[in-house]
């Protein structure tokens, strides 16, 4: 009978930590779409790039918290202002007369507070007609799988403490 009762006590706490765990996994920001679009050849330099993402952005007063790096075939730096409107970002890039890959860097904070990392590229070929890209526009670097990771490890240490207890109880 204690034994049966232990067992119980230790799977309500596994399933509540399940249920505590979860809906924070799934609550982090992705990015949604950006212009241009990831692993496309543009042939005409914006003046910007937005990029958005599924949820609204934390903006501060007086604190610059959501970043963006652009950086040329040259690793040339042509970034510039950066804008928020809700969960778009927009930031001013500088002319570039560099052709080849261009890499972009994000590090922004979702109005929840978590914070996302990521990157894409795309391509600058002055004059070139644009190549139709058949990829999804997904960041190279996307959280797209986090809640699968998550429950995944979750899953995995609770067998593990499921499987030390039985092991101590024999």
């Amino acid at each position: 009978m204690i034994k049966t009762v232990g067992m119980k006590r230790y799977a309500g706490a596994l399933a509540a930590i399940f249920l505590a765990i979860a809906p924070v996994a799934s609550a982090h920001t992705t990015l949604i779409s950006s212009d241009p679009v990831h692993d496309t050849t543009i042939q005409q330099w914006p003046d910007h790039l937005t990029l958005t993402f599924g949820e609204p952005l934390q903006v501060l007063a007086g604190a610059q918290i959501n970043k963006v790096s652009v950086t040329n075939a040259n690793a040339e730096s042509l970034e510039g202002d950066t804008t928020v409107n809700g969960a778009v970002l927009t930031v001013a890039v500088r002319p570039n007369n560099a052709e080849g890959p261009v890499l972009v860097n994000y590090r922004v904070a979702a109005a929840d507070g978590h914070v996302l990392d990521g990157e894409y590229t795309f391509t600058y070929k002055n004059g070139v007609a644009a190549a139709p890209s058949l990829a999804p526009n997904l960041p190279h670097h996307s959280s797209k799988n986090l809640r699968i990771v998550s429950i995944s490890t979750i899953l995995i240490v609770a067998g593990l403490l499921f499987g030390i207890v039985i092991y101590r109880r024999k």
